[in-house]
């Protein structure tokens, strides 16, 4: 037997069941089938000043069982916590994960220097 579709109406109804810290979500359609995204007030680390952090988008589709919703939003309040845990963890007074780093320079740092162990001496 084939999973019913969904509506805009029942996902949100899913979706308001569930509860994180001051933590919204937020889903839009989209296409053939919906986004999921984490919305929270919060200080922006650049400037301080308070700001709406929007997280990434989770696609959802309508024939979604209530299980993949709920994980689905599991999965996305983690992934954003994961973005502000690398925001506010400094070494020497950087950022040294920053969510936000140029993936072209990251493949530039792939040729930086590693900190690697010494193979045990036999």
């Amino acid at each position: 037997m084939a999973q019913p579709k969904k509506s805009l109406a029942e996902l949100r109804a899913i979706l308001a069941e569930v509860q994180f810290l001051d933590r919204k979500i937020v889903l839009m359609e989209k296409g053939d089938g919906f986004l999921l995204q984490v919305q929270y007030l919060e200080a922006d680390v650049e400037t301080g000043e308070p700001a709406l952090q929007k997280a990434r988008k989770w696609y959802v589709s309508p024939y979604s069982t209530t299980t993949e919703v709920v994980r689905t939003a599991y999965k996305a309040i983690c992934t954003s916590m994961q973005h502000v845990v690398d925001e506010h963890f400094l070494y020497r007074g950087k950022r040294i994960y920053s969510p936000h780093y140029d993936v072209e320079s990251l493949v530039e740092l792939d040729q930086a220097r590693t900190d690697r162990r010494e193979p045990p001496k036999k």
